[in-house]
């Protein structure tokens, strides 16, 4: 009974994440959307510690998400005295953060795993179905994103791209292991949206992994007959995307000939250095601007003017508006994701986690609703196999 109600919490939890995808139709209520989410776990989070009788697995997790929180309150102080930005503004503004608390409540409502990556699979799928439909319909706008016709392709940047991702991990795991036909569908499926999407970076990533994995994991079958495989995959994927791989490719060239003068660079140094009005705040983070103020509107210029934004220059960028205790706390949880032993069955997640490490610098996942409660659910599975090794150890 109580598997029946968790699950369908976790799931609007996950979409109130997403702002249900901010879909046009919505408006300005889904900002709105992503508040409910946050505050139906900090309700329940309350209800179960008031009310529960169990105590909970250890949490690897507990010392990094906590120095995560303790930016909230800390940056918070930093806005308003040096940004004078009001403590109400500065709280609503930070919303995406307090999803870290999901963190807590998955423990309250012992889910299993195994659901949780049923879960995963469904939103990966969805998030396909979404693309494609924004995709072939543009320009209707459908959902309410960034979008770019650009590189020879459509950019659409939709919210839930990580369950994209542990998704096409899963997938790859699932073949090398097994042959399967339908898991090399789904990987062929997934790696569609990544060409779509026009990144180079996601892209590099994406066949960085599936190589490392072919060549790392030890239960993959029939080696040499899956690079045969891949290779001629990657070798089609290039005639049938010929024009979008060219226009990367060109990007990048004009992209390097500017070396110091790429906008990323520009933007690295001024976030971390004239953007900071006080010393102390490299410490305690400048605090999350919000819109309609004078501190928003200071970051709106920056994006719109000189280009800068915020979101392109990943961890520097999550660094400068939340300070150092937030930039701790996202170091500790991914380099304790690497090295805590966990069941084979869940390798998928080292994988995921190498390439959140090799993207901070260009991607800003850990200040965003959507990624917080999805690595919130990745620590938790990591936690219960961690736990379930020690009691198998204990029981041996």
């Amino acid at each position: 009974m109580q598997r029946r109600i968790n699950i369908p919490i976790i799931v609007f939890v996950i979409l109130c994440s997403t702002s249900f995808y901010n879909l046009a139709l919505l408006g300005q209520i889904a900002k709105v959307i992503e508040l409910i989410g946050s505050g139906i776990i900090l309700c329940l989070l309350l209800l179960h510690i008031v009310y529960a009788n169990h105590r909970p697995i250890k949490q690897n997790f507990y010392f990094p998400v906590v120095l995560i929180l303790i930016s909230l309150p800390l940056s918070m102080l930093m806005a308003n005295y040096c940004r004078n930005q009001e403590y109400r503004y500065t709280m609503f503004a930070q919303q995406a953060m307090y999803y870290y608390f999901f963190y807590f409540l998955l423990y309250q409502l012992k889910v299993y795993p195994r659901d949780l990556e049923r879960i995963f699979i469904a939103l990966g799928l969805l998030y396909v179905a979404l693309y494609l439909i924004q995709f072939f319909l543009y320009p209707k706008i459908i959902f309410q994103v960034f979008i770019l016709h650009d590189r020879g392709t459509i950019r659409i940047y939709l919210s839930g791209s990580g369950y994209l991702l542990i998704s096409y991990l899963m997938s790859i795991q699932a073949y090398f292991r097994t042959n399967r036909p339908k898991y090399l569908f789904l990987i062929l499926l997934f790696l569609f949206i990544y060409v779509l999407l026009g990144s180079r970076e996601t892209l590099a990533i994406m066949t960085f992994l599936l190589i490392l994995f072919l060549i790392v994991d030890k239960k993959v079958k029939s080696k040499f007959f899956n690079v045969i495989l891949i290779l001629s995959a990657m070798i089609a994927a290039y005639f049938i995307f010929q024009g979008i791989i060219e226009q990367l490719i060109h990007q990048a060239k004009l992209d390097s000939n500017l070396g110091s003068d790429y906008i990323r660079i520009l933007a690295y140094k001024y976030y971390l250095t004239d953007f900071f009005k006080c010393p102390l705040a490299y410490l305690t983070g400048n605090g999350m601007a919000a819109s309609h103020t004078a501190y928003g509107n200071e970051i709106e210029g920056l994006m719109r003017i000189k280009g800068y934004y915020l979101g392109d220059i990943g961890l520097v960028g999550n660094y400068a508006l939340y300070g150092a205790f937030f930039l701790a706390g996202v170091i500790i949880i991914c380099i304790r994701a690497l090295r805590i032993k966990i069941e084979k069955k869940y390798d998928y997640l080292k994988y995921m986690f190498i390439a959140i490490i090799i993207s901070l610098s260009t991607g800003g996942g850990f200040a965003q609703a959507d990624f917080v409660c999805f690595i919130s659910i990745i620590l938790y599975i990591i936690d219960v196999s961690f736990n379930d090794i020690k009691m198998q150890n204990k029981l041996s």
